[in-house]
């Protein structure tokens, strides 16, 4: 079968260079200078897991909202909705809520740290095939912009009767929202098992 070639000109000497159109990166041959790098797909996807991470355990536990009612104030988190949901009698909607907002979504984090950070290295997981059915399973459970979205309606009703303040765990909650959302929406499972077989 006949090769596709593309020619490329070097930024740094001006050699002009012939290689096949699928080689990841291509360097100059006379003065080693990198003249295309292709896209790593897994470095983005390990970028966003390990990024959500961080933004994880702050968002959970620093105040999303403080309310003040007369001369109390009331700081709200994650753990704060739920206990309210659950002992408010609403013990199935606080099911809802830890699974879709907390346990999916750190769940998901961890494997896809597992299962990418191998990769990125050029190895294969361990448990490659247990990895890939959990994130595909997990990608229509994670919810944490849904609940932002409940947040920001619960804000303008509370507006009316309280005054509220914006605490920290907002930021990173819209943060993980973001990073998580774009985790999930990257999964892309031809290029996994492309990079899976492509490792050693």
């Amino acid at each position: 079968m006949e090769k596709k070639m593309k020619v490329l000109c070097c930024s740094g000497c001006g050699l002009m260079i012939e290689n096949e159109i699928h080689e990841r990166d291509i360097k100059c041959p006379r003065c080693l200078t990198i003249v295309c790098k292709k896209h790593n797909k897994i470095s983005y996807d390990l970028s966003l897991a390990i990024a959500s991470l961080l933004l994880f355990f702050p968002a959970m536990y620093l105040p999303v909202l403080s309310f003040q009612l007369g001369s109390s104030i009331q700081e709200g988190n994650m753990f704060f909705a739920l206990k309210y949901f659950y002992t408010g009698g609403y013990q199935p909607l606080s099911a809802v809520v830890f699974f879709t907002t907390i346990f999916a979504p750190l769940i998901y984090i961890v494997i896809s740290i597992l299962m990418y950070a191998p990769l990125h290295e050029k190895r294969r997981p361990k448990y490659m095939n247990i990895y890939y059915k959990i994130l595909f399973e997990l990608r229509e459970w994670v919810m944490i912009d849904i609940y932002i979205i409940s947040v920001l309606v619960s804000i303008v009703k509370l507006e009316a009767t309280s005054e509220v303040i914006y605490g920290p765990g907002l930021l990173m909650l819209t943060f993980l929202a973001a990073t998580t959302f774009l985790s999930v929406n990257a999964f892309t499972p031809k290029q996994v098992w492309r990079a899976y077989h492509n490792a050693h």
